[in-house]
């Protein structure tokens, strides 16, 4: 027998749009690079197309998946997210970018802590949905949860990746926030690990560099090398920007173009107009994600749709912002348009979960019907 859903044309097509955009824009980012590395201008823009092939078919895929399923498998996939991120600190060969980040399959590489970014959101939801007559009590309720989340946030922490980290810990605190868990509790844990926080980052050179950097961008309008590459790309854009494929940052000037600075490439390329319209589809993505969650029928429904929509929208603020140099230098990317294979296609799977909750609303009335 088959099933019927209607699938969120209001999640679906700015996500498309994205993808489809991102196709165009990590080709001209990173053609010169390319050709540099690999004697083939042609060879990112290659794998990342066939990357959004295989991330459109994932989102279909998984909208027809019920996501009532991840909540019976949420436990086994976060403790196989932890065995893979405590096996990737110690079996890393090469790290790259100086973190223990990757675990390398043959021709793949694969990055737990994007696996990572979901499992704890799909098993913050469950545990939110399962004690929620009993969230309030610390020791029964509140401290089982806040366990796994500190204890994926630590592991991350220490590959080192500390943006992903804090944006992972915010999504959860926020999830947990939406519950009926007491603000003192939330408010001691906050409290509890500022020191902690704060000793960690006075401990890693490459964190202060960054914000020493920054700070001196802040106060001087001297700025480290990436980012002021990547707001002259900005400058160079202005309104309507110098068109598709003629930006002059990608030639060597702006590392990680295709990467974690695309944002920039596309400021010059499409100019403010263009990111403007980047900036409204995330938007309506993050609407039509929280509006999802209002009107989920099922507690685990509501808590993740909420999780995955502030995840994904977490992510592209803090790469915006990053690019335009409103906080400090981080690696994040920019979701459903950087280049990287892990990373777009978890992203895809988390989407599709939420247009499967989308589909079982009450009433779900907008959107085209798939079998």
């Amino acid at each position: 027998m088959h099933h019927k859903y209607k699938i969120d044309i209001w999640i679906l097509v700015p996500a498309l749009l994205l993808m489809i955009f991102s196709i165009g824009a990590v080709y001209s980012a990173s053609s010169t690079f390319a050709f540099e590395r690999y004697q083939d201008s042609n060879y990112l823009f290659k794998q990342h197309g066939i990357k959004v092939i295989l991330s459109i078919f994932t989102i279909f895929l998984f909208a027809k998946i019920d996501y009532k399923y991840a909540e019976s498998i949420s436990k086994t996939l976060i403790w196989i997210t932890i065995v893979l991120l405590i096996f990737t600190l110690f079996s890393s060969k090469g790290p790259i970018k100086g973190a223990s980040r990757w675990i390398n399959l043959g021709p793949v590489s694969f990055q737990p802590s994007e696996l990572a970014r979901y499992s704890i959101v799909i098993y913050v939801a469950a545990l939110l949905a399962r004690k929620k007559d009993y969230i309030y009590l610390l020791y029964r309720g509140y401290l089982p949860v806040i366990f796994y989340v500190l204890l994926v946030t630590a592991l991350i922490l220490i590959q080192p990746n500390f943006s992903v980290s804090i944006i992972i810990f915010s999504t959860c605190m926020l999830m947990i926030f939406l519950s009926d868990a007491k603000l003192k509790h939330i408010a001691f844990t906050l409290l509890a690990l500022t020191p902690f926080a704060a000793v960690f980052v006075l401990s890693k050179d490459y964190i202060i560099g960054r914000i020493t950097s920054y700070a001196e961008y802040q106060t001087s309008g001297n700025t480290s090398y990436q980012l002021m590459q990547a707001l002259i790309g900005f400058g160079n854009g202005g309104l309507f920007g110098i068109g598709p494929g003629n930006s002059n940052q990608r030639d060597f000037f702006l590392p990680e173009a295709h990467g974690d600075f695309i944002f920039s490439i596309i400021g010059e390329e499409y100019g403010f107009i263009g990111t403007f319209t980047i900036l409204c589809l995330y938007l309506i993505i993050l609407y039509r994600g929280y509006k999802i969650a209002k009107e989920s029928n099922n507690d685990f429904g509501k808590y993740l749709a909420f999780g995955i929509v502030t995840l994904i929208s977490l992510n592209a603020l803090v790469n915006m912002s990053v690019a335009s140099g409103v906080i400090p230098t981080t690696g994040v990317t920019l979701p459903f348009i950087s280049y990287g294979g892990t990373s777009i296609i978890f992203t895809s799977a988390a989407l599709g979960m939420l247009l499967n909750i989308s589909s079982q609303r009450e009433n779900a009335d907008e959107g085209i019907i798939i079998e």
